[in-house]
């Protein structure tokens, strides 16, 4: 169960996990509460029994409760393994409501929250609910150690890293072809072309970046800025490449498809995030495709991140250091062996066929106690 089918981390994660679970082993569903976004066309639609949108119009839709209490029964559903806490909600509800007896699985993609007031309501909420699930599953160990610390707790919880199809993201671009793709953005094969590939969402700080680049210019590197993504903060980041007289030297490439041209056409990728990054699919993308990443310390970055062997780590809102450690990664030698370090380190440790072998063993479990 999924929020929507809008893009971001949690609902990749989710898909990755419907188009690679063993089809002998399981009957799989897939069931999003809004009909948002269009993911649909990323899934595997031989892998599905069943798809539907449950269509909520409010908060707690009871209408949704109920059709969702219906589909368990008709389908004759044994597990329902939930993408963060507000499909969990609905699960919890419906599984009340339903006349067979159904299980209950959280995939937590979530450190922190981004306000203060919401933070305490979502905590007593998820507090409530987690306490009904079968298993907790956290994509990192910093996070299961944050909201262990904060009480939240299942019957059982473990850490399943977040893995990507590695072969899908590897590098075959040629010289001409990357140097064409940076010519589409006005920038030369010569340029120190930095890229962050993220929603343009107010914790993403896509500013912190811009002020970095800026000061990389002031300094005289010939640093450019590529912006792979859409959102809502697009009008704010557009006037703040205005205010810091980047026109032309940061551009905003837009929602890609396929980002894989885009990325290998940078030099270094970053993210920026100040809060809620939890263990970044698009970072592990990024690194497959060979590129020294920039991360914030936050989430589990440190579980991905080998700091000066595979890329850097900062704190977040430190834009003297991000500038700095970008700067520090100007020299092509420099750049090539940390990428293929980056490139290594996903290929032996955060791959989807490592990620879906942890998550059939742990679902196995579940629908044994299903008595399935």
């Amino acid at each position: 169960m999924l929020n929507s089918m809008l893009v971001g981390g949690a609902e990749k994660h989710a898909i990755s996990l419907v188009n690679h679970l063993d089809t002998t082993r399981f009957r799989i569903g897939l069931c999003y509460l809004k009909s948002q976004g269009n993911l649909t066309r990323e899934l595997d639609s031989a892998q599905l029994d069943t798809s539907f949108s449950l269509d909520v119009r409010s908060k707690l839709d009871w209408t949704a409760v109920n059709e969702l209490a219906r589909r368990i029964d008709e389908h004759q559903i044994d597990v329902i393994v939930c993408t963060n806490g507000y499909p969990l909600l609905y699960a919890l509800l419906a599984s009340r409501r339903a006349r067979r007896p159904v299980r209950l699985v959280e995939v937590f993609h979530t450190t922190g929250f981004r306000q203060p007031f919401i933070s305490r309501v979502r905590m007593l909420l998820n507090s409530f609910v987690f306490r009904r699930c079968e298993l907790v599953i956290y994509v990192s160990h910093k996070q299961r150690e944050y909201w262990r610390k904060r009480g939240l707790r299942g019957k059982r919880d473990i850490v399943i890293q977040n893995g990507i199809d590695a072969d899908y993201f590897t590098d075959h671009s040629t010289a001409p072809q990357r140097a064409a793709t940076r010519a589409e953005f006005g920038f030369a094969p010569g340029d120190f072309v930095v890229g962050i590939c993220a929603a343009l969402r107010a914790e993403k700080a896509h500013g912190d970046l811009l002020r970095a680049i800026r000061r990389l210019r002031d300094s005289g590197v010939h640093a450019k800025l590529l912006i792979i993504g859409d959102g809502p903060q697009r009008g704010e980041i557009e006037r703040q490449i205005g205010e810091l007289k980047l026109t032309g030297h940061a551009v905003i490439a837009g929602h890609r498809n396929d980002v894989r041209p885009y990325i290998a056409c940078c030099d270094v990728m970053t993210l920026t995030s100040h809060v809620v990054e939890t263990f970044s699919i698009a970072a592990l993308e990024s690194m497959a495709l060979g590129k020294p990443v920039v991360l914030t310390r936050i989430g589990g970055a440190e579980e991905q991140v080998r700091h000066g062997l595979n890329g850097f780590l900062y704190e977040p809102g430190d834009i003297a250091a991000l500038a700095h450690l970008l700067r520090r990664l100007t020299a092509a030698t420099d750049r090539l062996s940390m990428g293929a370090v980056a490139a290594r380190d996903v290929r032996e440790r955060f791959t989807i066929q490592r990620m879906v072998e942890r998550f059939t063993a742990e679902l196995e479990k579940v629908t044994e106690v299903t008595g399935s």
